[in-house]
């Protein structure tokens, strides 16, 4: 029986785990995502959710164009404001908890179960990457679609007459879940899983054309889309672990138990595991996972005939884990992430053990309370209600704290665990260096701590974090954020060796081109540095910084027209950026366009109210062309008091004096 008090509280729950998340900055991938990730800021780019150019721009690896479409949604509502995207991220969690009671209440009798289930699953810890991490809202996604999904398909075989309506959402939130995450393709085994465990198996053979093939259809059609119309060909460059099959057959099963460790045992998270990989079938590590994930699996077998609802559940966790387990290959092997849809199963299976150790305490307490006297009518039947006399045995308070304790008591730790976790979440620099903590030899932590430091002007420290990384590990997009370091300290031929290496391995780089660009242009070399904006531009058409970089070194060689060109496809792509509107205003000036060139530079103000250079430039084109001396006085004052120390400050006071004394 579906209760609203218990899906208000499961969803407060939710909230309540994860509430301080909402303080907390873009981390992690949110960086590539959304922060630098101009593709979602102009919804003229929609269409490019169809389409190849879907990869250049959107910065996915795979199509995911439902979470790159809430991308939008939120940029529109928040802009750059971290909140509003966690604040998605808690509400996308909550509906998942509530799907998940909601699915279990049409699945089992007692209210117990699903009430538990979503409680469990609000507040579980090791959820918190999917939850703290924008970018992994793929997860969170994929989830609601795929429980969504499940929930109307089961609904629409218990009331047929609503078929035709409940049929069609079923299979398009199906699709939305797939077009989430590559997870959501296990859902048809569910429900054939569901079907059988629960109807045996002459349903399925019953409902092979009518439920069935429209699932089938919508797969085939997604895996057309993934892998044939609109497949990324840099997924190519994903290898195996040790780029062997086999290895990653050994270790995986060993990466498994460790996921079980972590839902039994929330503790000792990491951004960023470290898998020593398994090479030999007679290594002890694997023979213990092997044997271990052997006994789970004769228990499984066993349970069938025992408790399906329990068969069922675990059998879930399995099957939605199988994605993960880098058959195809995948960028991590293992993340806490990967955990979020199957956690599903596992808390549903982890609500059935606690309430069935709830009724062994009643059998124990029926039989205590029998043999004195008291209580005559047996042990309690969990798939109804406890029965009412157990109220009047002399140990209903006890029992009743000790059910209370069973419930309470992992749920308290699991919202504490998820706060004290969430925290870690606040920031780049307090996340990164958290995982080299637990973690030190993650290459990927010391790059990322690295970036930080270069963003922060602590060059020297960015230089020994990515040297760290490439003793580690020698990743091209390493030895590129070298390059990037070197080339702020002004190493510029350090710099290029760098971008060399990575242009060896992938000469599709863009920001490698781009920054090639800029070194050649510092040298002198215009016509090789306009030649690797080209090709920045040709691999990522929507690159703001390399249109911005053509227009200037254009601008240089006194190309206004081309100049112009390329600062309007940079405000094209990025209309907010004040530096595009300026520099496009003074190549309008330089082509005695000066009514434009106002125009522009004043949009940029307006974005920009404290750019100096902006006051300086259009206070040069109101005094040597508008001839207006008063308003060009009052914008150098601006200049030399939002930047006094610039270099041409000396200049433009002097030009201040002459104009004074001349009055």
């Amino acid at each position: 029986m579906i209760r609203i008090s218990q899906i208000l509280l499961i969803s407060a729950l939710a909230f309540i785990a994860f509430l301080n998340s909402l303080d907390n900055a873009f981390v992690y991938d949110d960086v590539f995502t959304i922060t630098n990730n101009y593709f979602i800021r102009d919804w003229g780019n929609f269409s490019a959710l169809f389409t190849n150019d879907y990869f250049n721009s959107s910065g996915e690896v795979t199509y995911r164009p439902v979470v790159t479409l809430t991308y939008f949604l939120d940029y529109s509502m928040w802009r750059l404001n971290p909140f509003g995207f966690h604040l998605t991220n808690i509400l996308l969690h909550a509906i998942s908890a509530v799907l998940g009671y909601l699915l279990l209440s049409v699945i089992v009798k007692n209210s117990a179960i699903p009430f538990l289930t979503g409680i469990f699953f609000a507040s579980h810890p090791i959820l918190t990457e999917a939850v703290n991490g924008v970018s992994y809202r793929e997860d969170l996604l994929a989830t609601v679609f795929f429980l969504g999904s499940l929930v109307l398909f089961i609904q629409s075989r218990r009331h047929f007459h609503k078929y035709v309506f409940l049929y069609p959402l079923s299979l398009f939130s199906y699709l939305l879940s797939l077009c989430s995450k590559e997870v959501a393709i296990t859902l048809p085994i569910i429900i054939v899983l569901f079907d059988w465990v629960f109807d045996g198996a002459e349903t399925i053979k019953r409902n092979t054309i009518r439920y069935y093939l429209g699932f089938i259809l919508v797969s085939s059609f997604y895996l057309f889309l993934r892998f044939v119309w609109l497949h990324n060909p840099l997924e190519k460059q994903l290898m195996y672990p040790d780029n062997s099959f086999l290895v990653n057959l050994l270790t995986m099963p060993k990466i498994l138990g460790s996921y079980i460790k972590l839902l039994l045992f929330p503790i000792h998270f990491n951004a960023d595991y470290i898998i020593p990989l398994t090479k030999a079938p007679l290594a002890i590590t694997f023979i213990f996972s092997i044997t271990f994930l052997s006994a789970i699996g004769v228990i499984i077998f066993r349970l069938y005939n025992h408790t399906r609802y329990l068969f069922f559940f675990m059998l879930w966790f399995f099957i939605t884990m199988i994605p993960t387990m880098n058959i195809i290959p995948i960028a991590n092997i293992m993340a806490e992430r990967y955990l979020y849809l199957p956690a599903v199963g596992f808390c549903a299976a982890l609500s059935y053990i606690v309430l069935g150790i709830l009724r062994e305490v009643c059998t124990f307490v029926s039989k205590k309370d029998r043999n004195m006297g008291r209580w005559g009518n047996g042990c309690i039947d969990f798939s109804t209600q406890p029965s009412p006399n157990l109220l009047h045995s002399q140990l209903r308070k006890p029992f009743s704290i000790l059910i209370t304790c069973l419930v309470l008591v992992p749920v308290v730790l699991y919202s504490l665990s998820a706060i004290k976790r969430n925290r870690i979440w606040r920031d780049q620099f307090t996340f990164w260096l958290k995982t080299i903590e637990s973690s030190p030899n993650s290459s990927r932590a010391h790059n990322n701590l690295g970036m930080i430091y270069l963003n922060e002007g602590n060059i020297d420290l960015a230089i020994r974090e990515f040297q760290t990384a490439i003793a580690i590990e020698p990743d091209p997009e390493y030895h590129h954020n070298l390059g990037m370091a070197y080339q702020k300290k002004g190493m510029r031929e350090k710099a290029l060796e760098e971008y060399r290496r990575v242009l060896a391995v992938n000469p599709n780089s863009a920001i490698t081109h781009n920054n090639m660009g800029n070194i050649l242009i510092d040298e002198g070399h215009l016509d090789e540095g306009i030649s690797k904006f080209k090709e920045a531009v040709l691999l990522k058409p929507n690159y703001y910084d390399a249109h911005f970089n053509l227009g200037l070194a254009y601008f240089k060689k006194e190309l206004f027209d081309a100049s112009i060109d390329e600062f309007r496809l940079a405000i094209h792509y990025e209309p907010d950026h004040a530096e595009a509107h300026s520099c496009l205003g003074t190549v309008y000036a330089n082509k005695g366009l000066f009514d434009k060139a106002i125009m522009e530079i004043e949009e940029a103000l307006r974005i920009r109210p404290n750019y100096p250079n902006a006051y300086k430039n259009l206070g040069i084109i109101y005094l040597n062309y508008k001839k207006d001396i008063q308003k060009a006085l009052s914008l150098f004052h601006e200049f030399l008091r939002l930047d006094p120390n610039n270099k041409e400050a000396g200049a433009i006071r002097k030009i201040i004096e002459e104009l004074q004394a001349s009055r």
